[in-house]
């Protein structure tokens, strides 16, 4: 793993949750994007080296939505860059992780992703994301 990708935070208001994060960071976010396969819209910040996704369901059967209703609003996921996903996943999983989606599927910010299980990662839902190359 290279670095922390982003951080991301699940919203129930993107429109209200951007000017809350606009105000705290002193900058507006730089992109939004809707990911219609996991029901969900997403907004990027930038905070110095580091980027924050906010993170508000599109319909009750979000991933987003389920997480809201059950521990409210608040850090959703831990991202991390690497270089080769397909790679990561196997050696992560000869290591014991759970791994949710053992293909990577594509997500927002031009990348494509994969979550591991929170039960085997002391309770963190960790999102590792390759930048797709055209």
């Amino acid at each position: 793993m290279n670095k922390i990708e982003h951080i991301g935070i699940a919203v129930k208001d993107l429109d209200a949750s951007n000017k809350l994060f606009a105000a705290l960071l002193g900058t507006s976010h730089y992109k939004t994007e809707e990911v219609t396969s996991e029901g969900v819209k997403t907004s990027f910040f930038k905070a110095g080296p580091n980027k924050i996704e906010l993170l508000e369901a599109t319909n009750q059967e979000s991933p987003i939505a389920k997480f809201i209703t059950k521990k409210g609003e608040g850090v959703h996921h831990i991202a991390f860059a690497v270089d080769d996903i397909e790679s990561e996943i196997e050696r992560l999983q000869k290591e014991g992780f759970v791994v949710l989606n053992a293909v990577p599927k594509k997500g927002a910010d031009n990348k494509l992703v994969a979550f591991l299980h929170p039960k085997s990662t002391s309770g963190v839902l960790i999102e590792l994301c390759q930048e797709i190359v055209p």
